[in-house]
């Protein structure tokens, strides 16, 4: 199954990444990246089943980044698309407009 990332969601991660290069180490840097890696094996391979958003049933989210990112997206017929990357910490009103796209 090929996964795509959305426009929004490769912006979502470049902001997330500056951010953190503040107050994380690279190595905390590296498990991050690292959890992207796992997700796609772990989608190629169909191992887990991650929950849907509440509001949102259609997008799904698996906690990456030291439990502290959301990595959300939609399954297709052919397809997966990383819809966004989203930080905890951010104001929630933010994530709805930005789904919501």
């Amino acid at each position: 199954m090929k996964i795509t990332i959305s426009e929004t969601a490769r912006i979502s991660l470049s902001e997330i990444i500056d951010f953190l290069n503040s107050k994380w180490t690279a190595k905390e840097i590296a498990v991050l990246e690292n959890d992207i890696k796992k997700f796609r094996q772990t989608i190629k391979d169909n191992i887990v089943k991650h929950p849907s958003l509440e509001n949102f049933p259609d997008i799904k989210y698996t906690l990456i980044g030291k439990n502290q990112i959301k990595m959300m997206y939609e399954i297709k017929t052919n397809e997966i698309v990383v819809k966004l990357f989203w930080h905890c910490r951010q104001n929630p009103v933010r994530l709805k407009y930005f789904l919501s796209k």
